[in-house]
């Protein structure tokens, strides 16, 4: 492709415009600091806050002609000081329309052929784009040979310029993630890939996800593994028992919409074959577990979130000051204590915080209390998270707490309609009337685990000295049932129901203070996910409890009211009509022991889309369905 001599005749002015400027007042102001380091003399690079602070604010020139020092740490690194004045920034925009300085050659080519003035098509324009960039590439060689010292920058468009005839431009001021963004937006035009793929810098890259929250070589990684969600239910058939113990890697949940299992990399085509040949559906609910496990770490933009479309208008509990939760993204540990410390501060009189125990690794775990301080009240214990992959039951809980805690000490009939107001106020009064518990965090050492090691893991971080592995699984722990189908001896497998019922800390905790609570304790939750479905029990077998009308009752009610609510639909039912049993797991065992009125499990989002990978968009959502759960209980509470 031959290009017009025009086009490419401003190649030499460059090059005679640096050379100029390598000489300007007789002293060259494109030399970098004196170090023998080359990479320390590029800017944000070994420099520090030097580089940095020259970068933001070159030092100005004084009448006298030498350099001006504002400030003693500007005097400090004045050794290492880069100058570059009389240096200018030029734009050359290649796809703009010509400006009137080319109204004269477009005048002398008037009477050229025809097919001259015919507009290229946007391939032909993409090539000459290529071809004057390698030009450029070639004349900034030339004058590296010849000792010419060449600076390249590329700035943001600006409107009121278009063309080559108005440079050389100003320099425009940009804070960094500006210039990133328009540059990356810039350079995509250049690709016919979507550059986005090897977007390393941005925070919500995979890249800078894994540089923060997964670091190193200890990481376990699931590049390649698929969920898989096979339309039945009859785990004992043959077919499915063989293809389990073949191709799954884990079974995560059993359903009334099917078996949702882990397929690792290696299995995948061998498990397509097995599956067209026994003839059962499926449906590939992940293709790629390793890309949805870094959606779990992304924080939701600010434009997208509910808090920023509303203003704090209707849910002002979603603005906590000194408080580090947004509900944007799934936090630390250390992020929801500090979340407990700061309703502590702001609601004394009505929160406490009590450590019911720690953790093998010295965690604390820790129960807010949130009571009007009256003796005569029904108590509600609500704990989440004893699955360390589940992040959203423990992110839901502290939601739904925020809101409890803001609309406890609220203005009655504040901003709501008549009958709607009064609907709600009658539930906000039975809410007051209950000391509430809640256990945010059940297995934190497993959680921050999972956070930085193994987005999987799910137990708690116990060591067996036999085996070698560690922990235990303490939703299988508790006595009841303990040992049954469901769980494992095998100390590796997440199944691990450990070495004897209440062999850990964590339910060991539990065990202690809920008995303690025996005589008051009127309703006990678990949350966990997903499946989205409300149970009671029992879980090992279809038997009937005394309290099993009001259950009913009470779940039938609460799936009305989160449908009402954003049209959620749940299930209802015993544990073990529902495929949800779980031997050992801690509801059936405060049923069989404690006996209180009410005791569920509340199964977050999602039915298998994302499985325990659900990104954190659903959180807010999440959190105002297990706020309705429990506010529903507190009206059923007799």
């Amino acid at each position: 492709m031959q290009l017009p001599f025009w086009k490419w005749a401003w190649l030499p002015a460059v090059l005679l415009i640096a050379g100029k400027m390598d000489q300007v007042g007789g002293r060259n102001y494109l030399d970098l600091a004196r170090t023998d380091n080359r990479l320390t003399r590029l800017p944000f690079f070994g420099g520090g806050v030097g580089h940095l602070l020259r970068y933001l604010h070159p030092l100005s020139l004084n009448p006298s002609g030498e350099r001006g020092r504002i400030s003693e740490l500007r005097s400090d690194l004045d050794a290492n000081y880069v100058s570059y004045r009389g240096a200018q920034l030029w734009k050359l925009n290649f796809n703009a329309t010509r400006g009137s300085s080319m109204e004269e050659r477009e005048e002398e080519h008037e009477e050229e052929p025809e097919e001259r003035q015919v507009v290229a098509s946007p391939d032909a324009q993409f090539n000459e784009v290529v071809a004057l960039f390698a030009l450029t590439f070639v004349a900034l060689a030339i004058g590296s040979a010849l000792g010419q010292k060449l600076l390249l920058w590329r700035s943001v468009s600006v409107p009121e310029i278009s063309g080559i005839s108005g440079l050389p431009l100003a320099l425009l001021t940009l804070n960094s993630s500006e210039l990133y963004e328009s540059t990356f937006e810039g350079l995509q035009w250049l690709s016919p890939l979507d550059l986005r793929r090897f977007d390393f810098l941005s925070p919500g890259s995979s890249y800078q996800i894994n540089r923060r929250y997964r670091n190193g070589s200890h990481v376990q990684r699931y590049y390649g593994f698929q969920l898989w969600k096979i339309h039945e239910t009859r785990l004992e058939l043959p077919e499915l028992r063989a293809f389990w113990r073949h191709f799954g890697s884990e079974v995560w949940n059993i359903n009334q919409d099917g078996i949702d299992i882990l397929i690792e990399q290696r299995n995948v085509a061998d498990a397509r074959k097995f599956m067209d040949k026994v003839g059962f559906s499926y449906n590939v609910m992940i293709d790629d577990i390793e890309s949805a496990i870094d959606e779990t770490y992304v924080e939701v933009p600010a434009a997208e979130h509910p808090l920023d479309s509303v203003r704090n208008n209707s849910l002002p509990w979603m603005e906590r000051p000194g408080s580090l939760m947004s509900w944007r993204r799934y936090h630390d540990h250390a992020d929801i204590q500090q979340f407990l410390q700061t309703l502590l501060e702001n609601h004394s009189e009505n929160v406490e915080i009590i450590q019911i125990g720690v953790t093998r690794n010295k965690r604390p775990l820790e129960v807010i209390r949130v009571s009007n301080g009256n003796p005569d009240n029904w108590a509600v214990f609500v704990d989440a998270g004893l699955q360390a992959r589940d992040w959203l039951s423990p992110a839901a809980l502290t939601y739904a707490i925020s809101k409890l805690t803001h609309l406890w000490g609220r203005p009655k009939g504040t901003g709501q309609g008549q009958g709607q107001g009064q609907r709600q106020s009658r539930a906000e009064k039975a809410m007051r009337r209950i000391d509430w518990y809640f256990l945010p965090m059940a297995n934190p050492d497993g959680y921050q685990y999972s956070r930085h090691t193994d987005r999987l893991w799910t137990k708690n971080r116990g060591y067996d000295s036999e085996s070698g592995c560690y922990g235990v699984n303490l939703d299988r722990n508790f006595e009841y049932g303990w040992g049954g189908f469901g769980s494992t001896s095998n100390p590796c497998k997440n199944l691990y129901r450990g070495a004897q019922s209440f062999s850990e800390p964590e339910s060991r905790a539990l065990r202690s203070f809920l008995s303690g609570m025996r005589e008051y304790l009127g309703a006990y939750v678990s949350l966990s996910g997903y499946g989205q479905a409300i149970t009671y029990p029992w879980g090992d077998a279809d038997y009937v409890t005394e309290n099993q009308r009001d259950l009913k009752q009470t779940a039938r009610r609460a799936i009305l009211a989160l449908r009402r609510l954003n049209q959620a639909e749940y299930s209802a039912g015993t544990s073990y009509r529902q495929k949800l049993a779980r031997p050992g797991n801690s509801a059936d065992w405060v049923q069989d022991r404690i006996e209180p009125q009410m005791v569920f499990n509340m199964f977050l989002k999602d039915q298998g889309r994302y499985g325990y990978l659900l990104p954190p968009h659903y959180i807010v959502e999440s959190g105002e369905e297990v706020f309705e759960f429990l506010r529903t209980i507190a009206q059923q509470l007799q």
